[in-house]
C-alpha cells in the first residue's frame, strides 16, 4: 500500500472514530438528561394540611418533609402549615426536602385597661402591650380634658383584634367654646389680641409690614379668615401695619 493510500485509510477510520465519539457523547448526554429528569417531581401543596397529613403526602411524590419554624397567624388555625417552600408547582428532585412552617394560631393580646387614663398614659399602656393604638376620637365631656373615655377592645384576653388598632374616646373637657370668627380687618390689633386671649384663642403669629394710608396697629390679614368656624384649638395668625 501506498502512503498516500494509507493516509486517506487514516483520516477516514479518524472520521468515523470522531463521529462515533461524538454520537456515543450526545447518547449519553440525552441519557442523562432523561435520567435527571426522571428524578424530579412535582411539589404538592401542603399549606393548611397538619404536619402528619402533609408529610403523607410529601412521602407519596418521594419527597421529604422538614418543618423549619413555627409562627403566629390570624388566618390559619393553629397546628395547621401556614407556609412552604419551594412553592406548589414547582419541581424537586426526590428525596429532597420541602420546607415548611406551622401555624400557633392568631396572636393572644391581654389589653390593658386604659379608661380613666390620660391619653399619653393610655398609648403607653398599650404601646408595652403590643397593641397597636388606632383611631382617637375627641368628645366633650364633663371630665377633664385628654381623659380616655371608652377602649375598644375592652381589658382582657383577646385573640381578634381589628387592623386598624385599639380605639379610644377622649374628652374634650366640659362645654364647647366653638363659634363663628369675626371679621377682624381694620380694627385695632392690641383690641382684637385683647379679645381673642378672653375668649380662650391662640394667636400663634403676628406679622408687621408698612401699608401706606392705614393707621399703625391696625389688622391687615387674618388667619382662619371671617366666618371661619374656630375653637380652643385654633391657630390665629394677623397682620398688622406697622409705624414708618
Amino acid at each position: 500500500m501506498s502512503i498516500k493510500r494509507f493516509a486517506i485509510s487514516l483520516l477516514k477510520y479518524g472520521a468515523l472514530a470522531v463521529g462515533l465519539t461524538l454520537t456515543a457523547g450526545i447518547s449519553a448526554l440525552t441519557t442523562m438528561r432523561v435520567i435527571l429528569r426522571s428524578q424530579e417531581v412535582k411539589v404538592p401543596a401542603l399549606v393548611g394540611k397538619r404536619v402528619p397529613e402533609a408529610g403523607g403526602v410529601a412521602a407519596a411524590h418521594r419527597l421529604l418533609l422538614r418543618v423549619d419554624g413555627r409562627r403566629n397567624d390570624p388566618k390559619v388555625p393553629a397546628d395547621r402549615i401556614v407556609a412552604q417552600e419551594p412553592a406548589p408547582g414547582s419541581t424537586l428532585k426526590r428525596q429532597r426536602s420541602i420546607r415548611v412552617w406551622v401555624s400557633l394560631g392568631p396572636r393572644r393580646l391581654t389589653v390593658p385597661a386604659v379608661e380613666g387614663e390620660s391619653i399619653r398614659t393610655g398609648r403607653i399602656s398599650l404601646e408595652q402591650a403590643q397593641v397597636p393604638v388606632g383611631r382617637v376620637v375627641e368628645v366633650n365631656d364633663g371630665t377633664e380634658e385628654g381623659t380616655i373615655l371608652i377602649q375598644d377592645p375592652p381589658p382582657g384576653d383577646t385573640e381578634t383584634l381589628d387592623a386598624a388598632g385599639a380605639v379610644m374616646l377622649v374628652s374634650l373637657g366640659p362645654g364647647s367654646s366653638d363659634f363663628v370668627m369675626p371679621d377682624l380687618i381694620g380694627r385695632s390689633a392690641a383690641a382684637v389680641l385683647d379679645t381673642l386671649g378672653r375668649v380662650g384663642l391662640k394667636v400663634t403669629e403676628v406679622r408687621y409690614r408698612s401699608y401706606p394710608g392705614v393707621a399703625p396697629g391696625t389688622v391687615l390679614r387674618q388667619q382662619p379668615p371671617a366666618g371661619f368656624k374656630v375653637g380652643r384649638r385654633t391657630s390665629v395668625s394677623l397682620e398688622v401695619s406697622r409705624v414708618e
